[in-house]
């Protein structure tokens, strides 16, 4: 009889339990809204520098619309930020940074010269900086505690792998779509997102958290060379004992920007289009998101230490291939260059996460999210370095000549870090 009444009770409380989840509000709704944008902003990213090409510019030109969106994109982070905290409201500017960036990438069809581009490069970036830190702070809001790094990861996997998408619907369309429909296809497809986000997305009245921020951010793919990093405010600057780390990522974007931003010039000057860039371009976010959570599960286990120093050096390798692809041609140029554009996708998981664990482990938890404040506002500074750099030195001296530094400018990042890195906590 006894053992009656406890199968009975195990039964009731799995029913109750069962019912209980059936009512649980899906607090993962409203990472849906972000996919229509996410798969916007992936087919666009590619076609920026395209246009620029198509309008009469050149790789100077090419870095100098790369730059001053990334700079755009930087104060619109400020700007956002400011505003969304004086007013105490976050919804609004989710949905705000859908439709301006949505409208934006219609205006790329119009576009005709290359400060047209530059200007509506300007203006998309600047209303998509008020989508990037504001999700993080939501999730932390309706989320318990533990439950934040799985939220997160799942946020972000699912924008990587939308993301990933717009590219492959690019890819898929390019053959019978010239280049200014395609923009406003992608346009369409980023209006969606404004009603989805109307409907799922909650208004939390909310105070920004600097420690929140720095600690849960990281990009699956790395859409920085596209996107702003996250700054919302200009932090204090403060080394707190990582200066060799920031030294070796102010070197980093610098050699990163000067590699991707003349990288779809560099196909284009040997004959390949829109669709080659797309591929490559698939292949590169994929493995980026394919590695993502296994290189992360692997650096919470063995610490960041030799994941940094791997990334850089196989990255330093994979810009090399290119500067090598310089000298080649037909098959053996495109081989090269692939290769080298995998392994760059294949490295950003590495050096991404690595370096967010090391500032993360190793700051006094007062100063964490300063100092991975001072980390975004150097790498956006080295990405607007970079990008301007990359169109000066391929215009006088060269692809060969640009690649190389891109190069040279990884293995230097490591330097730093054989000094530096010994006191760091893994």
């Amino acid at each position: 009889m006894a053992r009656y009444s406890q199968k009975r009770k195990r039964t009731t409380l799995k029913t109750l339990e069962k019912r209980h989840q059936m009512h649980k509000p899906n607090h993962e709704s409203w990472f849906y809204s972000f996919v229509p944008f996410k798969v916007s902003a992936g087919g666009t990213a590619p076609l920026i520098p395209i246009l620029t090409l198509e309008v009469g510019g050149g790789p100077t030109e090419v870095g100098v619309v790369n730059a001053v969106g990334s700079l755009a994109s930087m104060l619109g982070g400020l700007f956002w930020g400011k505003l969304s905290d004086r007013l105490n409201r976050r919804k609004a500017f989710l949905i705000l940074g859908f439709l301006g960036s949505a409208i934006a990438t219609f205006f790329f069809s119009l576009a005709r010269t290359v400060h047209q581009v530059m200007l509506i490069n300007a203006v998309y970036t600047f209303f998509i900086a008020a989508t990037i830190p504001i999700p993080i702070l939501i999730i932390t809001k309706t989320f318990r505690l533990e439950d934040w790094d799985h939220a997160i990861g799942r946020f972000n996997e699912i924008g990587g792998w939308a993301w990933v998408a717009g590219m492959v619907i690019g890819l898929l369309v390019v053959s019978v779509a010239d280049l200014r429909e395609l923009f406003v296809m992608f346009g369409i497809i980023g209006l969606f997102s404004v009603p989805l986000g109307l409907k799922t997305i909650r208004e939390i009245p909310l105070h920004l958290n600097r420690h929140i921020l720095g600690a849960y951010f990281g990009y699956v793919i790395e859409k920085f060379r596209y996107l702003p990093n996250m700054i919302t405010h200009l932090p204090r600057f403060s080394t707190g004992g990582v200066g060799e780390l920031y030294i070796s990522s102010l070197l980093f974007w610098v050699g990163a920007m000067l590699y991707f931003s003349q990288f779809p010039v560099l196909l284009k000057a040997n004959g390949f289009g829109t669709f080659t860039i797309y591929a490559m371009s698939i292949v590169n976010s994929a493995v980026s998101a394919f590695m993502y959570t296994r290189v992360g599960r692997s650096i919470k286990q063995n610490g960041g230490k030799s994941a940094l120093f791997k990334g850089l050096s196989l990255r330093a390798f994979a810009f090399s291939l290119l500067a090598l692809s310089t000298v080649s041609e037909g098959r053996s140029f495109i081989f090269l260059a692939a290769v080298s554009y995998f392994l760059a996708g294949y490295t950003w998981s590495f050096i991404s996460i690595s370096t967010t664990s090391l500032i993360s482990r190793n700051a006094p938890p007062k100063k964490r999210g300063a100092l991975i404040g001072t980390y975004n506002l150097i790498s956006s500074l080295g990405a607007i370095a970079g990008n301007f750099l990359s169109g000066v030195i391929t215009s006088t001296l060269g692809f060969t000549v640009n690649f190389t530094i891109a190069s040279l400018l990884l293995l230097l990042s490591i330097i730093p870090l054989g000094k530096g890195a010994r006191g760091l906590k893994a």
